[in-house]
Formats: structure tokens, sequence, C-alpha cells
């Protein structure tokens, strides 16, 4: 997360909260360390965290598959239809 460097494409970075001015701070402190904006997405309220806990199984797994940790996990939206 501090270092999004050496990956091809910056993965996506999940916040959940009910502060909307926390979410703001992490925001930006993602931001001053090289983050882009648009890899930062916020899911909602605190109850959405629950699903980013799970996130660590699915990103051990997705480690020991390529046998390495320097992945992420990006979000792709479709493309707009005109």
């Amino acid at each position: 997360m501090v270092a999004p460097d050496p990956l091809e494409r910056p993965s996506t970075v999940f916040l959940s909260g009910d502060d909307a001015e926390a979410k703001r701070t992490v925001a930006g402190l993602l931001g001053d360390l090289g983050r882009p904006a648009d890899s930062v997405l916020d899911l909602g309220g605190i109850a959405t965290a629950r699903g980013q806990e799970h996130y660590a199984l699915l990103f051990t797994g997705i480690a020991e598959a390529i046998g390495c940790y320097g992945s992420g996990i990006r979000v792709v939206p479709p493309r707009a239809r005109p």
C-alpha cells in the first residue's frame, strides 16, 4: 500500500467507515503516498469493512498461486455505453 510503484498499474484501495471526514483524511494520506485518487474506492459505511477483512484470505490465496506477495487487485468498472 505504501509503495505502489512496483505494480504495473495501481491496485484498488478500499475505504469503509461512518465518518466522512476520517475517510477524506485517509484518502488524502494515500494520495500523499503516491496513490492516484482513482485507485481509492469508498465502499460506504463501516458494515462494508467485513468484506475487506475477507479479502485477506483471497490475497493470501493469490500470493501462494503466483509465488509472491507483490500483487494487488484492481476494480475495473464497465465501459460507459453510448
